[in-house]
């Protein structure tokens, strides 16, 4: 490259510069433009994790799908055996469900039903839950049952009834309308042979219990939870607000899934009036809500971001250049007057040094 294109290349420029002969060079001035740019980098920094970061809206609305079943997940141990208990679904027009094909009861070891903490990765159990990890984790584990859980083997014999415990694993289809999932003993609630006393037990460990379409890395509110039986006739009652949830990720796939409210209630000591209205077992009487909830996530747009940025350092600069102009410009007589005292007092000065001269 010749020298006189090198020239031209070094002195093109793109934007006009001011001539040095125009420009008032100050260290307020310097000072001012090291805080913009500090001003300006924070800025940015603070605008990339916003926009960086989703956003969780939801909108509640009437639920219109309530035509379609509704299905109920579950897997429990009770400290029972399987030939003591039986299950049932009682739904509120009276309608009883078939929930043995659906649902299957096998024996295992009472240690090993109650002896362990279960391990289970439930990925909004720790920290903030995100839409899109949801769905992302669930489409991954979605109907994965999984038989029994790690550690909790069938059981091959038993010696004594005390040992074995029932685990109650399956999913079951049933209309969607307010009903009762109840676990009782034989004799007790409904026909069969009579189940001793002494031997009902209805100590039981909630694995899951989910209602909609199986996802097992939600957490529910009863997910792995303990529940002892102090005596033999003891009743377990959980009432359950079911809520309608619907998932919808930054890329608009949807998740239907429902969420539910528990309270839960124990009774002890129960007399002949209490055997005759709910007899010892576990129930859980749902409830489905008519409204529905709809959690939409979503992040701010690209070209969104770019024009926050650009507006907020175009603000940044004119409102210092402002704020510096208006601070010179009252601050000017008063440095003005000062400097014409300094040059009074300068000139006087010459001047008695002038005068000692010519006397001298």
């Amino acid at each position: 490259m010749s020298v006189g294109w090198r020239q031209r290349l070094q002195r093109l420029d793109a934007f006009n510069k001011m001539d040095s002969v125009y420009q008032d060079r100050s260290s307020s001035g310097g000072f001012l433009s090291i805080l913009v740019v500090l001003a300006i980098v924070f800025m940015i920094f603070g605008e990339l994790k916003d926009y960086l970061q989703y956003k969780q809206e939801q909108t509640f609305s009437i639920d219109s799908d309530m035509r379609h079943p509704l299905q109920i997940n579950v897997a429990m141990a009770v400290a029972m055996p399987c030939a003591l208990i039986r299950v049932d679904i009682l739904d509120i027009s009276g309608t009883s469900q078939n929930v043995h094909s659906a649902i299957s009861l096998q024996t295992v070891l009472s240690k090993n039903a109650f002896g362990q903490t279960r391990d289970q990765r439930r990925i909004n159990s720790v920290g903030e839950m995100h839409v899109h990890d949801i769905m992302a984790d669930a489409a991954r584990r979605h109907g994965q049952q999984g038989g029994l859980p790690k550690g909790i083997e069938r059981a091959k014999r038993i010696d004594r009834l005390e040992d074995a415990a029932c685990y109650i694993e399956g999913s079951v289809m049933v209309g969607k309308v307010a009903g009762l999932l109840h676990v009782t003993a034989y004799g007790h609630g409904h026909g069969g042979a009579y189940v001793p006393h002494r031997m009902m037990n209805f100590t039981h460990h909630i694995d899951e219990l989910s209602f909609g379409p199986l996802y097992p890395s939600l957490e529910n509110p009863l997910d792995n939870t303990m529940h002892p039986a102090h005596e033999h006739f003891a009743a377990f009652s959980y009432f359950i607000s079911v809520l309608p949830t619907v998932y919808i990720d930054p890329f608009h796939n949807v998740l239907q899934t429902n969420q539910y409210a528990v309270n839960e209630y124990y009774r002890s000591r129960m007399d002949s009036y209490d055997l005759e209205t709910k007899p010892p077992g576990i129930f859980f009487e749902y409830d489905i809500e008519s409204i529905a909830v709809t959690v939409r996530e979503k992040r701010d747009s690209l070209l969104g971001f770019v024009v926050r940025i650009c507006a907020a350092t175009s603000g940044i600069f004119a409102t210092v250049g402002i704020c510096h102009r208006l601070v010179s410009g009252l601050s000017r007589p008063f440095s003005g007057r000062r400097n014409n005292m300094s040059n009074q007092h300068g000139t006087l000065l010459e001047t008695k040094a002038s005068e000692l001269k010519a006397l001298n």
